[in-house]
């Protein structure tokens, strides 16, 4: 498979993945050949991008950190549990069915020895809020493996990430959405959330205390210029520290109605340049060995003019991936290749 943006998609190109929208209807199946309609859809509903499946890359496999269809589980509960909050469904046994699914993330980041986080984000806009805290509860527990958390502080954490916006329940999607720069006023709003969703959390639910003050943290900078208490460095949960680096990671990658998604490579780059300041060190280094900053399928130009697709990435050496010429078929390991060694990656084309 390789990853095809959705503007230079052309009929007949074969998908890869099953794209599905918002409620979780499947609009296009795995194997079908697009169509202009096919397409037309695809661009209307947002997406970015596609997998597709040719000559050229039959032998890529995009491997995830949690198996697809736990991932879908994941963003339906989550979806769930917010209309819950918002009296949308009446769902009694939601705290439940989060704890379940919490256990089904953790166990699959577990089960992999040496994930490297390489999404490539095809949600759609309107599913925003479920797919993100669903992608920042994998992202999380791939940073909290790598720190040597325990199990409880795991199973925290990615409840912790899973819930991290509940206060937003209570904004409206207007503010929430709003395509410009906002009013001190409504910024003063949406810096209530955290507060809000921990008060929520606090009085309708049992989770651990951990996890209740991580979503209350998880705007705080390590530095202590975050909000709503200004707490910093070690006095902050080391869970709200990497959901802190997590939330951003996925924000900045994803489209929105204000602004475009950036390249990993950029996110990475400003989450480094930002360390000690509104991230950890000690997660910023983790992040800076594990996020795949040129995701698997995707096409990249070398520093010596070739175009290539990378194949797989080489944990703790997320700049040398390895890579597949795309006129010889050729396969390149950036980081143990003798005749590669002077090359690098120029440009990543997303």
């Amino acid at each position: 498979m390789r990853y095809v943006s959705a503007d230079q998609l052309i009929p007949g190109m074969v998908l890869g993945q099953e794209i599905h929208d918002s409620s979780g209807v499947m609009l296009v199946q795995k194997g079908a050949q697009l169509t202009r309609e096919n397409i037309t859809h695809i661009l209307y509903h947002g997406m970015p991008g596609v997998y597709i499946d040719d000559e050229l890359s039959k032998d890529i496999q995009i491997k995830e950190a949690v198996k697809p269809e736990v991932k879908e589980e994941a963003v339906l509960i989550v979806h769930e549990f917010f209309d819950r909050l918002e009296g949308v469904i009446d769902l009694p046994p939601d705290e439940k069915l989060v704890q379940l699914m919490v256990e089904n993330v953790v166990r699959d980041i577990l089960s992999n020895d040496d994930v490297v986080y390489n999404l490539i984000d095809i949600r759609t806009y309107d599913n925003y809020t479920y797919c993100h805290s669903v992608h920042v509860g994998i992202i999380s527990a791939i940073i909290g493996v790598k720190m040597n958390l325990s199990d409880e502080e795991l199973t925290d954490l990615v409840t912790a990430a899973f819930l991290h916006d509940v206060g937003k329940v209570y904004i409206s999607p207007e503010l929430l959405n709003a395509p410009r720069r906002l009013t001190p006023e409504e910024r003063d709003e949406m810096m209530q959330h955290p507060w809000v969703g921990y008060k929520h959390l606090c009085a309708e639910f049992s989770f651990s205390e951990n996890v209740n003050l991580t979503v209350l943290q998880h705007h705080e900078w390590y530095n202590g210029k975050g909000y709503p208490n200004k707490v910093k460095g070690d006095e902050l949960l080391l869970t709200s520290r990497i959901l802190r680096a997590a939330d951003v990671y996925d924000a900045m990658t994803t489209k929105r109605p204000y602004h475009d998604p950036y390249l990993p490579s950029e996110v990475m780059e400003y989450i480094m340049g930002r360390s000690g300041m509104e991230f950890d060190p000690a997660v910023v280094d983790v992040m800076a060995s594990q996020m795949a900053i040129y995701p698997v399928g995707c096409e990249v130009i070398l520093s010596n003019n070739r175009h290539a697709i990378v194949v797989a990435n080489n944990s703790g050496f997320i700049m040398r991936p390895t890579v597949k010429l795309v006129d010889t078929g050729e396969i390149l390991n950036l980081r143990s290749s003798r005749e590669s060694y002077n090359i690098t990656i120029a440009k990543l084309l997303m």
